[in-house]
């Protein structure tokens, strides 16, 4: 996929999520993720599950709502994390939607780790493409 592409793809993807986020809470691993998507232009509310504060359910428990989005790492760990929010959520009768993650995750591949990755690669995307 050629980086204009990708530059595209990731920019719709981000303002969508944007609009969604305006009805659905977004989980994030940590509070760094949640300033990276604030840098992207995401105003909805933002959950971090790593909370040093709060127990992983503690974290979870407060959410209120029939759906969340996941956006967590894209790496071993973050996968790991995605299946135990998703069992977890998905018992207590929450839609947990992780189109998102698997959307983003599938065009940065092995660019890009982490949540908190995403508006350093897309700077280096528009520098790379003279934008």
């Amino acid at each position: 996929m050629s980086r204009e592409r990708k530059l595209e793809l990731l920019q719709e993807i981000f303002q969508k999520l944007s609009k969604k986020s305006e009805e659905t809470a977004i989980l994030v691993e940590g509070k760094k993720d949640g300033s990276s998507l604030r840098k992207l232009g995401v105003r909805g509310k933002i959950i971090c599950v790593k909370n040093s504060c709060k127990v992983f359910s503690d974290s979870l428990d407060q959410i209120q709502t029939g759906e969340v989005i996941l956006l967590v790492d894209f790496d071993d760990y973050g996968k790991t994390l995605a299946g135990n929010i998703t069992q977890y959520l998905e018992g207590k009768r929450v839609k947990v939607n992780s189109v998102f993650w698997k959307r983003i995750k599938a065009i940065v591949r092995k660019d890009v780790k982490d949540v908190e990755g995403i508006p350093s690669y897309l700077e280096k995307l528009k520098k790379s493409l003279h934008i």
